[in-house]
């Protein structure tokens, strides 16, 4: 028998083409389809939340097109606000939160108005709704303690939030008995009792000052809160005739009530019967007490004058002022603490200072001495007083402790 040999190669031919005639040709290729894993990103909130401050010189309409709200979104949301909140009275430097859309659509706007209010927005299926909240503020006492190093601007505001208004409410209550232009030192000593205002844990005011002890070069003034005046311990009103100053801050005496001084200007001895005090241009300067304006303009070497007459024959005068305050002229009735002017350098005057004068009957006499001997209003009396004590009692115990413990 004759045996057919086969190449190696050809033999694997033969196999491949027996396989491929045994797949069906009509059969289709058929594929499926997975959804694709959802990235951490596409499931976040697609919501943008800004928070800032309004800027100097801004409307609400800017300030929201600044951050992408559309103009006439913006101003849709300007005519809304408007029954609820003024938008003229945008402050600068007040905070705002907006939350709005990844496309612009704003959902949410706030903004705070003051320390007890807030403007709100909220976007309502189609349409928005705007509202003023007050705040659901908290209050308690704190006691503070400090001791004046430099000035008592230093020694409260610098340390304390929003310690400016502490100053203003300190300088306030003891301005019949120290003059804080002159006679505060380093060294002396506060100690306050005060009403302090809270939101969510947070600070927002301070309220009234209902306790202070104030120790000026050894001498202890106590103040306390009493059907809004302020008293000694022993029932005496603080509030006098007469202020201690008619400036309030930072001002010192540059030249004193004297016979004779050397004028800084004309070079010759003469008497110098009147006390300045330098400060800024620009200081306000105040009535000392209640009377009427005799005089308020110009009186050569004074420059701007004004002149009030007091009970009791008493006159005061307040010369070489930048400004006389705003309806002050002669024949108007004038309350202490009433606006004068403002310190300048009108007249002959070498720089900026107040020029104050007192007469008696016409007789030139010394401010200083004279303003610290105002009379007091007349102490508390009968029942009132029984309840004056009760009231004190445990703010001079505490006034005691912070004592004790600083």
């Amino acid at each position: 028998m004759k045996v057919l040999k086969c190449r190696p190669g050809f033999l694997w031919c033969l196999v491949f083409a027996l396989v491929l005639a045994a797949i069906p040709r009509n059969r289709e290729l058929t594929t499926e389809s997975f959804p694709l894993p959802t990235s951490p990103a596409d499931q976040l909130p697609r919501t943008e939340v800004v928070e800032d401050t309004i800027q100097r010189n801004t409307t609400l309409v800017a300030t929201l097109v600044d951050y992408k709200i559309p103009v006439a979104v913006a101003n849709e949301l300007a005519d809304l606000i408007k029954p609820v909140f003024d938008v003229r009275k945008l402050r600068s430097g007040n905070p705002f939160r907006l939350e709005k859309e990844i496309d612009g659509t704003l959902k949410a706007f706030e903004y705070k108005i003051d320390d007890e209010s807030v403007l709100k927005v909220e976007k309502e299926a189609d349409s928005y709704a705007a509202k003023v909240d007050k705040l659901d503020l908290q209050m308690h006492e704190a006691t503070l303690t400090t001791e004046i190093r430099t000035s008592l601007w230093e020694a409260l505001a610098a340390n304390q939030p929003k310690g400016e208004y502490l100053v203003t409410e300190l300088v306030n209550m003891y301005q019949w008995e120290v003059d804080f232009s002159t006679e505060i030192q380093p060294g002396d000593q506060i100690r306050l009792i005060v009403e302090e205002f809270s939101h969510d844990g947070k600070f927002v005011k301070w309220g009234k000052i209902r306790g202070a002890e104030l120790v000026n070069e050894g001498h202890l003034y106590r103040a306390f809160l009493f059907r809004d005046s302020y008293y000694d311990e022993k029932g005496v009103a603080l509030k006098r005739a007469m202020l201690a100053s008619p400036l309030k801050f930072n001002p010192r005496i540059s030249s004193g009530f004297t016979s004779r001084r050397m004028h800084p200007i004309l070079g010759t001895a003469r008497p110098h019967l009147a006390t300045d005090y330098a400060a800024p241009t620009g200081a306000p300067v105040v009535a000392v007490a209640n009377g009427t304006v005799t005089f308020a303009g110009w009186n050569a070497g004074y420059g701007n004058l004004v002149q009030i007459k007091h009970a009791n024959g008493l006159t005061s005068g307040y010369a070489h002022l930048s400004h006389i305050g705003a309806g002050v002229h002669a024949g108007r009735g004038i309350k202490q603490g009433d606006l004068v002017g403002l310190v300048g350098q009108t007249g002959l005057a070498t720089g900026p200072h107040l020029h104050f004068m007192m007469a008696s009957k016409g007789t030139p006499i010394n401010p200083v001495p004279t303003l610290k001997k105002g009379e007091p209003a007349p102490p508390i009396q009968g029942s009132a007083k029984a309840e004056f004590a009760k009231q004190i009692a445990p703010m001079q115990l505490e006034l005691e402790a912070a004592l004790a413990s600083n």
